[in-house]
């Protein structure tokens, strides 16, 4: 009878052997976190992959536009700037928004004008002498 009970408990092992395999639980354990949820993995997974497509598309796409953007050539635009003519312009630099500051000089004294990227003049500032 002893032989008998030894020949059943290695079935029953190798029963739970298998079982191990597929359930991943050992003797009536519960099973691990990862393959309890296994699915949820996969399913993150599968959305992450898709996220790093994404923005390496976007990166790609950003890149190329870039690129050619910068070959583009853009379109002088000529604009006339009617001044006194006893006045002569002593400096031109960069304002804000595009706009141009102008220091312009005449018998009078010195002049400021902002000028914007139409050509109009926005603001005239006077300094006078005396």
């Amino acid at each position: 009878m002893m032989a008998d009970n030894n020949a059943k408990s290695t079935n029953n092992t190798n029963q739970d052997t298998d079982i191990d395999a597929k359930t991943g639980m050992a003797d009536g354990e519960a099973p691990s976190a990862v393959i309890g949820h296994l699915g949820l993995i996969k399913a993150m997974s599968v959305i992450m992959a898709v996220l790093i497509v994404a923005a390496l598309v976007t990166i790609i796409v950003t890149i190329y536009s870039r690129m050619t953007a910068s070959n583009a050539v853009k379109e002088a635009v000529e604009i006339e700037l009617v001044v006194p003519a006893d006045t002569r312009i002593i400096s031109a630099s960069d304002a804000e928004k595009g706009d141009m500051l102008l220091v312009l000089e005449n018998a009078k004294g010195q002049m400021v004008w902002r000028v914007n990227g139409t050509g109009q003049v926005t603001q005239k500032m006077s300094i006078l002498s005396d």
